[in-house]
């Protein structure tokens, strides 16, 4: 047999390597990373762990890329897959655009302290010379009543997004928000990927 570290995926080689990360320890109107996307990696993956907003209720996350300090504004167009795990409101939708931002989830969240709270990965391109695509996968609450125990609280649901913005831009930046107030807690992380 042949020295096994020479199979891809049998060692980890390094990646990925985590490159930022805001553990949010009070409320804040937005988490930025600038200049943290450069050349030195092909694809970049970030992780949003139990972040949760500090609104009662009606709240979207939201994000924007950003180039030397400054937001990158234009339409960002995505199509989301929503599966809910408690009702039967599962859905796909496409063609939906936005001016100057796109979203981790369509479906509005609040401040349950024991379930409002959202996880997921995106994959994203930055440093590419074309169009921007992204790719989110992840798990939230919608802040609708819902009677279906053991939940009896709100919709769970599992969200996945694919985006693009048309611009050509090297971006080195990313910004997270809400469409209303805070962000109460979490933690997002920014991993570097390389071949």
């Amino acid at each position: 047999m042949g020295n096994k570290s020479n199979y891809i995926g049998v060692e980890n080689k390094g990646n990925p390597v985590l490159l930022a990360k805001d553990p949010i320890a009070s409320a804040v109107s937005s988490i930025t990373f600038d200049g943290v996307f450069d050349d030195s990696f092909d694809e970049y993956w970030i992780s949003i762990f139990n972040l949760k907003v500090a609104d009662a209720g009606g709240i979207r996350i939201r994000w924007k890329w950003r180039n030397s300090g400054s937001d990158i504004t234009g339409t960002y167009y995505r199509s989301q897959r929503s599966i809910s795990m408690n009702s039967d409101n599962t859905g796909q939708y496409g063609n939906a655009s936005y001016t100057d931002y796109n979203t981790l989830t369509d479906y509005t969240t609040g401040t349950d302290a024991t379930r409002h709270s959202h996880n997921g990965i995106m994959y994203i391109f930055p440093r590419s010379s074309n169009i921007k695509y992204s790719f989110f996968d992840g798990m939230s609450v919608a802040d609708s009543p819902d009677g279906n125990a053991p939940f009896n609280q709100s919709l769970h649901y599992a969200h996945e997004f694919s985006g693009v913005i048309d611009d050509a831009t090297q971006m080195d930046g990313i910004s997270f928000f809400t469409s209303a107030g805070n962000i109460a807690s979490g933690e997002v992380c920014v991993y570097g990927v390389k071949k």
